[in-house]
């Protein structure tokens, strides 16, 4: 029997980037994946990893773990180079991801497996990197890889320019958004595992392709014949079999239609505007259960049609007349979902909240907004329910960052699956208003944080945000108008500038070293937000001559003058009527005394933007009295937390702990529960996230650095940790 002409071969990731470096065949130029699909990559990487993974284990045991595979990729070979057939997509994104594990593992000094990296990513020659996927006539995709390889957090060396190709373009925003992305737990000790897990047991096949005609032919047969029924058609076929015949015509236009609006709906989230995405936010908004037994998102998510078919009795569609009105609704209600998925894109006022969102990358948004839908809503009905379940998520988002608590999808999940049942019931904008006022008095968290809140590695979008919006607040109630979208995604783009230049030696007087230095400087009380073309014309200079640029900019840029008052009465009564007028000081000089001022200013100005009356909510007469923060439940892989030590007798409440940066100590306070408070009054709830931020980084493996000293003796966190699992003593695996 003759051999297939066609091979095939099993490959890992270290191998993939080892033995090839690609180059794109001409029809195979685009690079497109969206937020999601990169995000759902590395949601299934990192759960199947997890899922195993023990920090008790030794590195070699990850040997043994399950492996994954990811599916199949097509090449040919001409001319000593490998051309990428089919599977760019994925073969770009895990490229695009190895190179941001390098930048972690480069923050954890991990300096071999950064160094394995390196070579998987790019060769090095006569001081020119030569990248693993791309070609080396794309420049400004190599500008943009250079630039992400010397600095991550900052690319200086790269404009991404109005009419950059599409490739370049997407590369360029899945690197902006990787980082919220990726697991938190995943930044710290478990990064090692997970980088040698990834290399060594997630593989591909690799097909070659005879020739490059051999390979456009497969391209095309894969991408373009066989294709099986989605599940949006399966479910059609289900349901339309069920309506009388005579009703099936009528029902077949209207589905028709709900598509037609779906795939041309102009939106800044690609994967949420595709008919499935809709399906499945519309079951789980309308009828999914969302009890401690329910297994209902988890099937519907995996495949709407065969949970319609498990569910037909309750959803009532084993009948023509329950089937018929099932249809209709679910038509019905995709032109309220293709107007949030443009408002999600599209800067609308009475809209707002949805935008905000959409910026923030909260897709799961348009299952909590699907929740208060409903066909019989007018318009003005349908914009102030919708308008009000966003605001609640922008709100729990905002105080859960400021908090320095987990804002990834999965987290959210968890707060809009307990909203929905209640929601869905409301049938009114005021019984909306009601749950959410009620809800919004019951948040653990506020803004008090903001009083140590600052800029990292890791959160310089938010920041951005928050700028952004306390920006526009300010501009509005002296101006009048809508100046969000200026200040977010505007012509001028705005980017933050920090009061004080890049000049240690100008503070010596304040700070003693520059890493405090470097705290103190990125304080949200010591950032604004300028156009960029302004911020870059005098970044460096003293204060006393930024002050005269601040005052032609924004009104709270301005107000730092002392000339912000004189003639300004649209400034003054604002700030009157808000009670503001001594939180808004002018600041002749601007020392550590006056970020903390300032700090208390931006305080106030988020109280009153995310202000639960203000965003409409219907606030409990009766006084809800809400206790201190407890400590929030924690997502670690085996359950212990610097609150099991003190829980076991291992450290008690308000012990210091320490580590040290480039030859500094840091010193930080572990609190009765279990909150790590550095001296610099900022409040973190994981070792990790406290030790990337003392040393300005993105990871940080936090119970290795952080130690406790006994008996003269420094001990790391670790080794209390490893006790307290080994002598069995946490709530591990419950």
């Amino acid at each position: 029997m003759a051999d297939s002409p066609i091979h095939g071969e099993g490959v890992t990731v270290h191998n993939l980037f080892k033995k090839n470096s690609f180059a794109l065949d001409y029809y195979q130029r685009e690079y497109t994946w969206t937020r999601d699909e990169v995000r759902t990559l590395i949601d299934d990487l990192s759960n199947r990893f997890l899922s195993q993974w023990n920090p008790l284990h030794e590195r070699d045991e990850v040997n043994g773990y399950a492996p994954y595979f990811l599916g199949p990729y097509v090449y040919h070979e001409s001319d000593g180079r490998t051309f990428l057939v089919d599977g760019q997509q994925r073969v770009t994104t895990l490229h695009l991801l190895l190179i941001y594990l390098r930048q972690l593992l480069i923050d954890q000094e991990k300096w071999i497996y950064a160094d394995e990296l390196e070579g998987l990513t790019y060769t090095a020659r006569h001081g020119r990197r030569s990248f693993k996927v791309g070609s080396s006539e794309e420049l400004a995709r190599a500008q943009l890889l250079n630039s992400l390889v010397t600095d991550w957090n900052d690319l200086k060396d790269f404009t991404l320019l109005d009419d950059a190709h599409v490739s370049v373009r997407n590369l360029h925003d899945r690197s902006r958004e990787i980082d919220g992305d990726f697991p938190d737990v995943l930044r710290g000790e478990a990064l090692v595992p997970f980088v040698r897990w990834l290399l060594d047991r997630v593989c591909l096949v690799g097909i070659q392709a005879l020739d490059q005609e051999n390979g456009r032919e497969i391209f095309v047969s894969m991408n373009d014949r066989g294709l099986r029924l989605s599940h949006v058609d399966l479910l059609k076929g289900h349901l339309f079999r069920r309506v009388n015949p005579q009703t099936r015509e009528e029902l077949s236009r209207s589905w028709a239609d709900m598509l037609a609006r779906l795939t041309s709906a102009e939106t800044d989230s690609p994967e949420a505007g595709t008919p499935s995405a809709y399906v499945r936010s519309f079951l789980l908004a309308q009828y999914a259960h969302f009890d401690e037994t329910s297994t209902d998102a988890a099937e519907i998510g995996r495949a709407v049609h065969e949970w319609i078919l498990r569910n037909e009795i309750q959803l009532g569609i084993d009948r023509p007349a329950g089937a018929w009105e099932f249809i209709r609704k679910l038509t019905d209600v995709s032109e309220r979902y293709r107007v949030l998925l443009r408002a999600c894109g599209e800067f609308r006022p009475e809209l707002a909240a949805v935008f905000f969102n959409g910026y923030n990358g909260l897709d799961n948004q348009f299952t909590l907004l699907l929740s208060v839908v409903s066909p019989e809503d007018t318009d003005q009905t349908f914009a102030e329910k919708c308008s009000m379940a966003a605001a609640f998520l922008d709100l729990v988002y905002v105080r859960r960052c400021v908090n320095n608590l987990p804002v990834q999808r999965r987290d959210l999940d968890e707060i809009i699956h307990r909203l929905i049942p209640v929601l869905r019931i409301c049938r009114t904008a005021e019984e909306v208003a009601t749950v959410l006022g009620r809800e919004a008095s019951l948040l653990e968290h506020d803004f008090r944080e903001i009083a140590s809140f600052g800029l990292r590695a890791n959160n310089r979008r938010l920041v951005r945000y928050l700028l952004s919006r306390m920006t526009a607040h300010v501009q509005r109630a002296c101006e009048g108008g809508e100046h969000e979208y200026e200040f977010l995604r505007g012509s001028r783009d705005y980017e933050i500038e920090h009061i004080w230049a890049n000049r240690f030696e100008r503070h010596t007087d304040a700070v003693r070293t520059p890493a405090e230095f470097d705290l103190w400087r990125n304080r949200l009380g010591a950032l604004l937000l300028l156009p960029k073309s302004v911020n870059a014309s005098f970044r460096d200079d003293p204060y006393g001559q930024k002050l005269e640029h601040y005052y032609a900019e924004n009104r709270l840029a301005a107000s730092l003058h002392p000339k912000s008052r004189l003639r300004n009465t649209p400034f003054t009564h604002y700030l009157r009527a808000a009670g503001l007028d001594l939180a808004f000081r002018p600041c002749p000089e601007f020392g550590v005394q006056e970020i903390e001022q300032r700090q208390g200013l931006y305080r106030l100005l988020c109280e009153e933007v995310w202000s639960p009356a203000r965003l409409g909510f219907r606030l409990p007469q009766i006084t809800v009295v809400v206790p201190e923060p407890a400590a929030p439940r924690r997502r670690s892989h085996y359950g212990v937390e610097l609150l099991d030590l003190i829980k076991n007798g291992l450290m008690k409440p308000d012990t210091k702990i320490f580590r040290t940066v480039r030859g500094v100590v840091h010193f930080a306070t572990v609190e009765a529960d279990g909150a790590i408070r550095l001296e610099t009054g900022q409040a973190f709830h994981s070792l990790s996230a406290a030790g990337a931020a003392v040393a300005g980084t993105k990871a940080c493996a936090g119970w290795d650095v952080w130690r406790i000293e006994r008996d003269g003796v420094a001990v790391a966190l670790k080794r209390l940790r490893d006790e307290v699992i080994n002598r069995g003593l946490s709530n591990a695996g419950s």
